[in-house]
Parts: structure tokens; sequence; C-alpha cells
């Protein structure tokens, strides 16, 4: 900043200025706010860049999880988690932060088992589990090798006879035996 004050005559014409000292003044007063105007600006730019670049790291990292997860699909219910993740903790790799968020949010089977919420909206829900479950008791069942019964569509008028003795038990198993 130049504080020597110019010499002016008084036929020099001033504007609006009614001395050479007012308009000196008014011009120290623009200079000092022009330069907190370069300033600002200047910080500005240097907030910009940060956040140009802070963008750009968070689509990288998006790009860099979502090639992950294609690798890796079991890590697919952890890709916001992993997201966040990575943009907090700059010095974390994928890999290790995957595993940590795996880490912290592993069930053990047992732990399936006891959970409700995971029957019912995995295992009960599933057609193929209950199909194979319901085969798997039908096949139980026959394999007790039910009597099969004839049945000619005629009912009995006299109620079946129920054997008294051993030896009327064993007559009505050979009659039994004889008609097959």
């Amino acid at each position: 900043m130049n504080t020597e004050q110019p010499n002016f005559s008084g036929s020099e014409n001033l504007g609006k200025f009614k001395d050479a000292e007012s308009l000196l003044n008014a011009y120290n007063n623009l200079e000092a706010e022009f330069t907190k105007k370069s300033q600002r600006l200047k910080q500005l730019e240097e907030e910009n860049l940060i956040a140009e670049s802070n963008l750009s790291r968070t689509k990288q990292i998006e790009q860099d999880v979502e090639d992950f997860v294609t690798k890796f699909s079991f890590v697919k219910p952890f890709s916001s988690a992993l997201k966040e993740s990575l943009i907090s903790n700059q010095n974390q790799t994928i890999e290790k932060s995957a595993l940590d968020l795996i880490a912290k949010n592993y069930k053990s089977p047992d732990q399936l088992i006891a959970d409700s919420e995971f029957l019912n909206n995995y295992v009960y829900s599933n057609s193929q589990i209950k199909d194979k479950i319901i085969k798997e008791y039908l096949n139980k069942l026959t394999q007790n090798n039910p009597v099969s019964i004839n049945f000619s569509g005629n009912i009995p008028l006299t109620p079946p006879s129920t054997p008294k003795s051993i030896a009327e038990a064993g007559k009505l198993a050979k009659s039994i035996v004889k008609q097959k």
C-alpha cells in the first residue's frame, strides 16, 4: 500500500471527493476491501478443491465397493456400511473394512436357528424347504409299511370280529394271508 500523499493542485477535478485526502482514504478502503475479497475467494477455491477431491474419492469408493460386491456377493448386505466405513476411515483397505463388518455381524447357525425373524423370513417362507420337509415326512410314514386296506365301498353289516384267544388270532391271520 502506498501511503505517500499525491500532490494535487486545486484545479484538478476529483469527482465526488472534496479533496485529495478523502480520495486517498476511499482508495485505501477500496484496496483493503479488495484484499479481503481476494482472500475469501482464495479460501473458497481451496474449499472447493477439497470438496471436489472428497466427491471424487467418494465416487471412487462407491465404484470400488460395487466391484468388490460383484466379486464377493456375500458382502452385498454390508455394501452401504462398507462405503461409510471407507469414507470415514481413509487409511483402511476395502478388504479390512469388509472383514470387520462381516465379523461384527456374523451369526452362527445356532444363533440363526434361535432367531425367529430369520426363520420366518428365510426358512418357513421358502417353498423348496417346505416341499423337502413334507417329502421326508411322507417317506417316513411309508417306511413304517402301514397295512393297506382294500375297501370295496360296502359297509359291513356286522362289526368286525376280534379274536378272543391266541388260537383265534392265528386262524384269523392265516385267513388274511390266504386271501392275498
